[in-house]
């Protein structure tokens, strides 16, 4: 069975946007620099066994445009050689592309948890999704993320997306692993309580 791992970077009191009003996926704003630096070690480590790379529909418009043009990076190599799978809900966009890597393919329709539940039981190498927090609520209310990596930075803001806005029932994890990164982050591992 394929995993599906999260690896996102929050502020303190859980926010994981940035300000919505503006551009909601600058969530540079409020970000601590060395914990972002420390914090991509540990995200090119999950692509030791993944080799696909979830993305909510704004996260992919984000990302698709920075990525593709990072050159010399384990991680910009890693990311970009990835399979990319984009859920765009009901309205599919006409032409996905990555640069000149790999286009991503379109998870549509309503049925995207039935649509990645096949995925994680069929072929292929671990999962991972970073950003897409509106993706990342519909996952986790239907438990098909089995792993939560979340950097945290020791900052509190008043504006923004909490991760777990609009969950349909509690959740309950257990602590995996933490680790402590620059400038008083750190990388903290959860896995669902039942697990």
């Amino acid at each position: 069975m394929r995993k599906i791992t999260l690896f996102i970077h929050s502020t303190l009191n859980g926010v994981v946007t940035g300000d919505p009003s503006e551009d909601k996926t600058n969530w540079s704003v409020w970000r601590n620099s060395a914990g972002i630096e420390e914090g991509s070690q540990y995200l090119l480590q999950l692509f030791e066994t993944a080799d696909t790379i979830l993305l909510g529909r704004g996260t992919y418009e984000d990302l698709s445009r920075k990525w593709p043009n990072t050159r010399g990076s384990s991680l910009g190599d890693k990311i970009n050689k990835a399979h990319k799978l984009v859920v765009t809900s009901a309205s599919p966009h006409e032409d996905l592309k990555w640069g000149e890597f790999e286009a991503p393919k379109q998870l549509t329709g309503n049925n995207i948890e039935e649509q990645i539940k096949d995925l994680k039981k069929g072929d292929g190498g671990d999962m991972v999704i970073f950003g897409s927090p509106t993706l990342v609520r519909s996952l986790a209310n239907a438990n098909l993320i089995d792993e939560y990596q979340i950097v945290m930075h020791p900052v509190a803001v008043n504006v923004g997306e909490h991760l777990f806005d609009n969950l349909e029932e509690r959740k309950d994890f257990h602590l995996v692993d933490v680790k402590p990164l620059k400038v008083s982050s750190l990388l903290a591992t959860y896995r669902h309580a039942e697990a």
